[in-house]
């Protein structure tokens, strides 16, 4: 079971979500609700949670606020917010979960399903998160492995790989990353950083390309690997590197 408190300055939105959590989450026992920054670090001082609900703006602050007076973050967190475009982004680099507004029931049954009692990256992850939102530059992706999250800067990864539903991420430094994510997933964060799909199983950065060759619709790599080019994207590839004149 999974003690959990909710952090939000619209009553309707705690109500509706305590519901949906009632319905479709049987394993969350919701221990105490607040209407902001003051009544949730009052609240969170006297009642220990597995899993935190927070909202972002709220009448009084907000909840990046909140977690800045916190002595410790010792629970798991899912953030509740209407459309925000550099949080979203923030969140997917740093691997911190989030429920957009108005909340879909079958997104919070999976957020919650995610949930571990341990929650030892949090702080990592939250740091992270927060540098990002504040400054405005994604350049750090928190990529998660069996045991741990790696934060690697965007620049150090060459390839990425699919492997079924796993994902194995090649950094220059010549480590390798099996990450239980799709490369779906990767291509949806990265495509917009200098990132390009070339094939079905390949996601690769267009800044460590070294060679490319034609008549083989092959890649190299500064790393030396080689990777296919497949015919559908080979048009669409070579304007991306005459853009880029590489």
């Amino acid at each position: 079971m999974l003690d959990a408190i909710i952090i939000d300055d619209e009553q309707a939105a705690q109500l509706t979500l305590m519901s949906f959590l009632q319905m479709h989450c049987p394993t969350v026992n919701v221990v105490g609700t607040a209407n902001g920054v003051e009544e949730g670090l009052k609240l969170l001082a006297h009642k220990k949670t597995d899993l935190l609900f927070l909202d972002i703006k709220m009448n009084d602050g907000t909840g990046f606020d909140l977690l800045k007076r916190l002595p410790q973050i010792n629970f798991n967190l899912i953030f509740t917010t209407a459309y925000d475009e550099y949080a979203l982004k923030a969140f997917k680099f740093s691997a911190i979960d989030y429920l957009l507004k108005p909340i879909d029931p079958l997104e919070l049954k999976d957020a919650v399903s995610k949930i571990k009692i341990e929650s030892s990256n949090t702080s990592k992850s939250l740091d992270s998160m927060m540098e990002m939102y504040s400054n405005k530059v994604f350049d750090k992706l928190a990529i998660p492995s069996v045991d741990e999250f790696s934060f690697v800067h965007l620049s150090q990864i060459i390839r990425c790989e699919a492997s079924s539903n796993y994902t194995i991420i090649f950094l220059e430094n010549g480590k390798k990353i099996v990450a239980p994510k799709t490369l779906k997933e990767f291509e949806a964060l990265l495509s917009s950083e200098g990132f390009f799909r070339v094939h079905q199983s390949h996601l690769i950065s267009l800044n460590h390309i070294k060679q490319f060759q034609k008549n083989k619709n092959k890649i190299i790599m500064n790393d030396a690997s080689e990777v296919e080019v497949s015919r559908r994207k080979k048009s669409i590839f070579l304007e991306l590197i005459n853009m880029r004149k590489l």
